[in-house]
């Protein structure tokens, strides 16, 4: 079923992937060929449609828009690029990932190319407090990162630890998105404040549901590797709420996979998962964060791109890619 952004805002949909093609073309030809590898490979850019969304919504006519959404889709990808590279990824997006077609040398380096084509066009927005709010959104992402990093060897990450990262490496940016169009269209500190919410609720679902199809989704809808965060050994939220509920045999089993790369039935995991009851509780979380959305959202004023932000809160719960 077609979302209802892709009719209201096609045009602008159309321009931000010329301004993206446009953004990453370079003097060095290899530098333009692997950027573009990645950039062009599609996604459901999310991040720039929330912050074009936002912006109609708070009636912004100004020039800037596509400019901004497209340093925001630079900076995602950018993050992507480097992921790739930390997880030794070998697709993205149902491609081969940049360092499996070339290498980790140039993932690093095309991945700091991208950032730095970022901060170009936010640079050339001449808006002090979007670029404020970006390169603080940058830094905790690369904290994030980090974090992530740092909490790998642990032998149960808690529920608090996941949330943080993903409050970090998911969240931050949707905030970002949403906010930076608030500012660009002179938002009052209310709707500050509710996009805020809304925009951190969201991206918590989003990673949430991501987190799920990891284990439950269709490889051929979602282009990535079931299994693939699994066999990567990182602790998503629908594991670390089964853990407990299962038995001390499963769990063994399961962390043995995890830690040591012991080979196993991943359709059996699955199974042990489903059987915990996990999944369930795991959508009501998703539940609870759509519900503040949809609060978060009521203040404004009803118009079609309030009604395709609502449209995407009401479908990152039935996403199956």
């Amino acid at each position: 079923m077609e979302l209802l952004y892709r009719k209201i805002i096609q045009k602008e949909l159309q321009q931000l992937e010329d301004k993206l093609s446009s953004s990453i073309s370079s003097d060095i030809n290899l530098a333009t060929e692997v950027t573009q590898h990645v950039v062009n490979s599609g996604g459901k850019r999310i991040r720039p449609v929330i912050c074009i969304l936002v912006a109609k919504m708070l009636n912004y006519k100004g020039s800037e828009l596509i400019k901004l959404a497209s340093s925001i889709e630079l900076l995602h990808t950018a993050t992507l690029i480097h992921d790739d590279v930390v997880d030794q990824s070998s697709t993205r997006r149902g491609k081969e990932s940049i360092h499996t077609k070339w290498d980790n040398s140039h993932s690093v380096l095309v991945g700091d190319f991208v950032y730095s084509k970022a901060f170009q066009l936010m640079a050339s927005l001449d808006n002090q407090e979007i670029i404020r709010i970006l390169a603080d959104s940058t830094n905790r992402i690369s904290e994030g990162e980090v974090l992530q990093l740092s909490l790998k060897k642990r032998k149960v990450l808690s529920k608090e630890d996941y949330f943080e990262i993903i409050d970090r490496k998911t969240a931050e940016l949707f905030k970002a998105s949403a906010i930076t169009a608030g500012s660009l269209a002179s938002c009052n500190e209310n709707e500050f404040i509710a996009l805020t919410n809304f925009a951190i609720a969201l991206g918590n679902n989003f990673q949430i549901k991501d987190d799920l199809l990891d284990y439950f989704g269709d490889e051929e809808l979602t282009g990535k590797k079931i299994g693939k965060d699994f066999e990567e050994g990182k602790f998503t939220l629908p594991l670390i709420i089964a853990l407990p509920l299962m038995s001390e045999e499963h769990k063994f089993m399961i962390l043995e996979t995890l830690f040591d790369n012991k080979e196993s039935d991943f359709k059996e995991i699955v199974k042990i998962i489903k059987d915990t009851g996990a999944v369930k509780k795991v959508e009501e979380i998703c539940n609870q964060f759509s519900e503040t959305c949809f609060k978060e959202l009521e203040s404004f004023p009803e118009s079609d791109y309030k009604r395709a932000l609502l449209d995407i809160v009401k479908n990152i719960n039935t996403r199956v890619s």
